[in-house]
């Protein structure tokens, strides 16, 4: 009887594995199809392409020129010069700047992948962004698909494979938005303000803007002063990278300035215009504060996001502060100051906004900077206003250590520029940071084509030839190393690392909180001084106050 139970058993064993095996494949069958219908709901797809915009690259001497729009680094800097329709500008825009758009997303990519190295991981996240964000198209006003199209269209593409190129390039559009709302967003940092009449030397509308990105290296270092001349519309100046078709800080040739700082709210938004390209539509279209409250308010948007406005006809300034659901503003025609938290009494009960201002470096940046325009109130030209920017001392004028994100200048800056909106001038950092010299420009010579000569540059900062800087940017390194070697479990060389940073820049706080973190289970005496040594630095967040003040309370 045994062979028959035997046989039994076999058979039923083989059926089993068919059923699982019909199973299996059901499934994965069921995957691939939910998974091309995601792909083809979720899709975004450009407009057809224009014909006749798609000319080829000719160069003469420095400059390279597709059609009418032309690209150079002459005096130090990246300048775009694009005119056109908009389809023949994002073509000649890509065509132009390839090499580093091309640079700055595959150091994106490479990040990513560093800290999402699972391949699933990676495909859900795609497919979560792709869901979420399947209806951006809607608030995208078509010019700006069009140029966007035209971009897609001449770019060199290493990674389709994620997503096709248009589509990836209309999200990097709305970056801002998708990552305002992270906990440790690299956006918060920003610090503005406007001082005009009785505030400036001549009662020009002179104009300081630090863009406090903590984004990729090449954003600061390839950085790039875009002339935009749309047919039909204003001609504009925008500081960004090359790729960005929206502006973060802009002034067109009717003298107004606009410029974004990031923000919280409590009210959260759904979908709507990426704030970049609703700066945009503002600087091709405004000719004063009014047609860009107008324009702003008419707008959806994502996320809450203030802005500094100023017009140098006029002088006025003002900020909005606008979020999904509330616009309020702030107007003056002396000085205006802007940092990352709401002033105004409609945004008075947010808690987000609130725990902005307290736990982030917002609250200590503004207090600083109103302290700097009141000192220098009548005196204010873009040279004393490249000085406040550069300012790297804490409230009351206390000594804080290079980096310091309580300081104005906390050598983040992806770039900065003085403005004055009366004469249409503009500055612009060369780099690193606040550090090189300010690039002079004349947007009646740059955008309006008259003959002028332009604005003599702003000089360096004494720091960038310091040894003072040179050990800054060590201590820098040496901190991340230690902070790798820490995470990884190698607590003897992170101690190492950690050491010769606190010894190389003796003011930075991080160092000295990352030794009592080493320290602490095995010489608590020694983790006390480092972690004391810490809070005497003046460190910059609250949130790491607590946590060592509560550690310090128990060792």
């Amino acid at each position: 009887m045994a062979p028959i139970i035997l046989g039994k058993n076999r058979s039923l064993g083989r059926r089993w594995l068919r059923g699982v095996g019909i199973l299996a494949f059901v499934a994965v069958i069921l995957l691939i199809l939910a998974n091309a219908v995601v792909l083809r709901v979720t899709a975004i797809r450009p407009p057809p392409a224009e014909p006749g915009g798609e000319l080829p690259v000719t160069v003469q001497g420095p400059r390279a020129h597709v059609g009418a729009s032309w690209m150079t680094r002459e005096r130090g800097m990246w300048e775009l010069h694009l005119e056109g329709d908009p389809y023949a500008m994002g073509y000649a825009h890509a065509r132009l700047g390839n090499r580093l758009m091309i640079e700055a997303e595959d150091y994106m990519f490479d990040e990513m992948r560093r800290y999402v190295p699972s391949s699933w991981a990676l495909a859900l996240l795609r497919i979560g962004v792709r869901y979420r964000y399947r209806h951006l198209p809607q608030y995208i006003p078509l010019d700006r698909q069009r140029e966007i199209a035209g971009e897609a269209r001449a770019a060199l593409d290493r990674h389709a494979d994620f997503l096709p190129t248009y589509h990836r390039f209309v999200f990097y559009h709305a970056l801002h938005d998708i990552t305002q709302g992270l906990e440790h967003s690299p956006l918060l940092g920003c610090s503005a303000f406007a001082a005009a009449g009785p505030a400036t030397t001549n009662g020009h509308l002179i104009i300081g803007r630090n863009f406090d990105f903590e984004g990729p290296e090449p954003f600061d270092r390839n950085k790039a002063v875009l002339f935009f001349k749309p047919q039909g519309k204003i001609a504009f100046a925008s500081v960004a990278w090359p790729g960005m078709t929206g502006v973060v800080t802009g002034l067109n040739a009717a003298g107004i300035y606009m410029s974004i700082n990031a923000a919280r709210t409590d009210d959260k938004g759904e979908d709507g215009i990426p704030v970049e390209l609703l700066v945009r539509e503002v600087l091709e279209n405004a000719h004063s504060i009014d047609e860009v409250v107008a324009i702003v308010k008419r707008q959806q948007v994502m996320v809450p996001d203030f802005y500094l406005v100023g017009d140098g006809k006029t002088g006025e300034s003002a900020v909005i502060e606008r979020s999904p659901t509330r616009t309020e503003i702030r107007r003056s025609r002396d000085t205006t100051l802007l940092t990352n938290h709401a002033l105004t009494p409609a945004f008075a009960k947010d808690v987000e906004n609130d725990r902005l201002r307290r736990y982030t470096t917002s609250g200590a940046r503004y207090r600083r900077l109103a302290e700097l325009v009141e000192q220098n109130h009548g005196a204010i030209d873009p040279r004393r206003a490249l000085e406040i920017l550069r300012d790297k001392k804490g409230v009351g004028g206390v000594p804080l250590g290079l980096g310091n994100r309580n300081a104005l200048d906390a050598i983040i800056a992806t770039h900065s520029v003085v403005v004055d909106a009366t004469a249409l001038q503009i500055w612009v950092s060369q780099g690193p940071h606040c550090l090189g010299r300010y690039v002079g420009y004349d947007l009646r010579k740059e955008l309006l084509g008259e003959e002028r000569p332009s604005p003599p540059d702003l000089p360096a900062d004494p720091v960038l030839e310091s040894d003072e800087y040179r050990a800054y940017v060590e201590a820098t390194a040496q901190l991340g190393f230690a902070s790798s070697l820490a995470e990884e479990g190698h607590k003897v060389a992170a101690l190492e690392a950690a050491e010769r940073a606190a010894e190389l820049s003796e003011m930075m706080p991080e160092p000295h909180k990352l030794l009592g973190d080493l320290l602490r289970d095995r010489d608590r005496e020694r983790a006390r001084k480092e972690y004391r040594r810490f809070l005497e630095l003046q460190p910059p967040y609250l949130h790491e106050i607590e946590e060592v003040r509560g550690i310090l309370s128990s060792l």
